[in-house]
């Protein structure tokens, strides 16, 4: 049998061990109340500066005119195309809102001492630097990639290349690809495996555009050059004298032009043949 004074000794040890870590938590949750309250005090007022600010900006933006200034230089179609629907005015808004509102979280935070949540809005913070920048890449990377595709496929349009659209796109990929080793490497992220990809793919093409050159692209690039030129001096709808015939020309590509004959029949002619040779325009129909 278990003496009654040993189990009286034994259960008012267990309420004493009990009672002072009650005593205890109590009092850490009576030291910790305050600096919760002055954390939440902080997220509040935080919030309300942050708010103002982006609203700042936004009538900023709006006063100034700059929102109307970005659209009409054709710079906010560049950021929708880019996948950024908001306008300028609110994107760059809602940019100091939460850049803001990750300061005052770090504040609340440590006034709160909460280390773990402090550690990770500072590493947030100091990583913010290195994502604006490859961002900032991304965004004018994909608004000079797109520029460039216009301008080839307008280009490649008016030499009446039907390929011109692949073309261009096939340039904006590569561009495209280089902006993003590019801004991949500001955020440290490892990009050796891509560019390796990248210097093959464009060694490779540029061997294919050689062999191509030298195995006979040569006299199809002059003609795709005497179609640019056959296009400037001839209309369609025009009628020359083609070998001693009066012909329509009906179609201009980039290699060949279309000639219809009286009796109703066609006749392909090479680009080249047309520059070259005499032709005589007699009337436009």
């Amino acid at each position: 049998m278990i003496p009654i004074a040993a189990a009286e000794f034994s259960f008012s040890g267990f309420y004493l061990e009990v009672k002072t870590a009650l005593t205890e938590m109590a009092n850490d949750f009576a030291q910790f109340l305050p600096k919760l309250l002055l954390a939440l005090i902080l997220l509040v007022i935080g919030y309300a500066i942050a708010k103002v600010l982006s609203k700042l900006v936004r009538i900023v933006f709006e006063k100034l005119g700059v929102n109307s200034l970005l659209e009409k230089s054709g710079f906010t179609g560049q950021l929708q195309r880019a996948g950024i629907k908001a306008s300028p005015g609110t994107f760059i808004a809602s940019l100091v809102f939460w850049v803001t509102m990750l300061f005052v979280i770090k504040i609340a935070a440590q006034s709160a001492s909460i280390q773990d949540i402090s550690d990770i809005i500072i590493a947030i913070i100091s990583f913010m630097p290195n994502a604006i920048t490859a961002g900032l890449i991304m965004l004018f990377g994909f608004i000079a990639a797109d520029i460039i595709k216009n301008a080839v496929f307008n280009a490649l349009d008016q030499m009446g290349l039907e390929y011109a659209r692949t073309l261009s796109k096939v340039i904006f990929g590569f561009i495209f690809v280089l902006i993003l080793t590019v801004a991949l490497s500001k955020i440290n992220i490892q990009t050796e495996l891509l560019n390796a990809t990248v210097q093959i793919l464009l060694g490779s093409l540029a061997l294919a555009l050689a062999l191509a050159l030298g195995l006979g692209l040569k006299r199809l690039a002059g003609s795709i050059v005497s179609g640019v030129y056959s296009r400037d001096i001839y209309k369609v709808g025009t009628v020359v004298e083609f070998e001693g015939e009066d012909m329509t020309i009906s179609g201009i590509g980039p290699v060949t032009t279309k000639l219809k004959r009286k009796d109703g029949g066609f006749v392909i002619v090479p680009n080249e043949r047309l520059i070259s040779e005499p032709v005589r325009g007699r009337s436009a129909e």
